[in-house]
């Protein structure tokens, strides 16, 4: 196969990235300011530190670097950073992230041998300086993010590198194929690889990265949904100022897209004719769609409660509680009887069902998984979740769970059993890469 120099694919990829950057700037420069003060912690991005964390990366310890784009990935750095502190407890760590959302999430992590900062931008001048103050002992990337200069400074600079928790949809392994002549020789740069699950390691392989370096570690979104809850019982009081604490079944929709507010409000008012028990819980994936969910549930004839008012008395057992709050739903879906996991039956690619299966949930979704399809594969495998590729379908599997306590009761915990065998891949993701870079692999 023919492979362009690198020099010259060095001088293509700064060009082509510089151009792209200089076109799109005028919108990120919005987004920047709709999110945050504008110069706010600029100089991160461009390499350039603050006098603080330069007096601590002066330390002779050089920290481990990991990045980490968002808050999903975020979540993922704190499992691998509680592995790593069980073993390693005076490690130095800097975790960089690209988003204001991810970083909040970060703070919590800060401690006398833990940083956080913004992520450089992946310009040349920005990842020398970067590296230069840094000086990681190893670069640990969390799933998709492949940098180019980010790479080829961390080889120029000796840095072992590692990619965890990674995995390759069908549409990914074919760009890359297609690239393949361009793309190939960045992705020989990776010295560990830590992928999900064996469809996953196919392509990979096929994708272009080295077959030597591929792990199968499985998915460390299982450890994820078993950090500790910010809000145990949160749940419990929420279902209790809605008057829900005399017997009623409780549907909740989780993190749902457009559409799938009026059907589930429609199957709850059809299947309440049989089960006047039921009630449903609604937490939208954008809560900002607040009021266009409430001008579609006002010609359903339910009554509908927002969740932000159950304090001001107005729970009164409503037919549906309209959850327009954010960063409660984790701790919501301990308090369900059924969950409907959203974008899976109006949407594409669908939303993570382990949190409701740590809780032992009965768990119904729509055929729309195609993010997680490693997960769906291993919880149907275990019979521990009912997909339903319709509507009517959707209605008919919710009613069947009503009409049968001990299915549904069987149901759920065939999902927090499924739960419990696939935790541990940040345990292993750990071992596996200090063995790597203690020279014993």
């Amino acid at each position: 196969m023919t492979t362009i120099p690198e020099p010259l694919l060095k001088i293509g990829y700064n060009v082509l990235f510089s151009t792209g950057f200089a076109l799109t700037w005028p919108y990120l420069t919005y987004l920047i300011w709709r999110r945050q003060p504008f110069w706010e912690r600029l100089g991160e991005r461009l390499g350039h530190y603050p006098r603080e964390m330069k007096d601590w990366l002066r330390h002779p310890d050089r920290p481990v670097w990991i990045h980490a784009v968002s808050v999903g990935e975020v979540l993922l750095a704190r499992v691998l950073i509680r592995e790593l502190r069980a073993r390693r407890p005076q490690m130095r760590i800097l975790l960089t992230m690209g988003t204001p959302t991810g970083r909040r999430v970060a703070e919590p992590l800060l401690d006398e041998q833990t940083r956080i900062a913004y992520v450089p931008t992946d310009f040349y001048y920005s990842m020398m300086r970067a590296f230069r103050r840094v000086r990681p002992s190893v670069l640990i990337l969390i799933e998709n993010e492949i940098w180019p200069n980010m790479l080829w400074r961390a080889r120029k600079m000796k840095i072992p590198v590692c990619l965890v928790n990674s995995r390759l949809s069908r549409r990914n392994r074919r760009l890359f194929r297609l690239a393949r002549t361009f793309v190939r020789p960045v992705l020989q740069l990776f010295d560990w690889i830590g992928v999900q699950s064996p469809e996953d390691m196919e392509r990979f392989a096929i994708a272009g990265f080295p077959k030597d370096r591929l792990h199968l570690m499985g998915s460390m979104k299982y450890d994820v949904a078993n950090l500790a809850s910010d809000g145990p019982g949160m749940g419990r009081e929420v279902r209790k100022l809605a008057g829900w604490n005399c017997g009623q079944v409780i549907l909740l929709g989780g993190s749902t897209h457009p559409g799938e507010e009026r059907i589930l409000a429609e199957i709850t008012r059809e299947l309440r004719i049989r089960h006047p028990q039921l009630r449903l819980m609604l937490v939208p994936r954008h809560v900002e769609r607040i009021g266009g969910i409430l001008a579609e549930l006002e010609g359903t004839g339910l009554k509908v409660a927002k969740r932000s008012q159950l304090g001001e008395g107005q729970g009164g057992d409503p037919d549906v509680l309209l959850v327009d709050t954010t960063g409660e739903l984790r701790d919501l879906y301990a308090t369900a009887d059924l969950v409907f996991i959203g974008k899976t039956l109006t949407g594409t690619g669908g939303q993570n069902f382990l949190e409701p299966a740590r809780h032992g949930r009965a768990i119904v979704a729509g055929p729309h998984m195609e993010n997680f399809m490693s997960l769906r594969r291993e919880f149907e495998g275990e019979a521990a979740i009912r997909v339903a590729a319709t509507r009517e379908q959707l209605r008919k599997e919710l009613e069947s769970l009503l009409q049968d306590p001990n299915s549904r009761e069987a149901l759920g915990k065939r999902a927090e059993k499924c739960f419990r065998e696939h935790l541990g891949a940040g345990a292993r993701h750990v071992e596996a890469m200090l063995r790597f870079l203690d020279g014993k692999v």
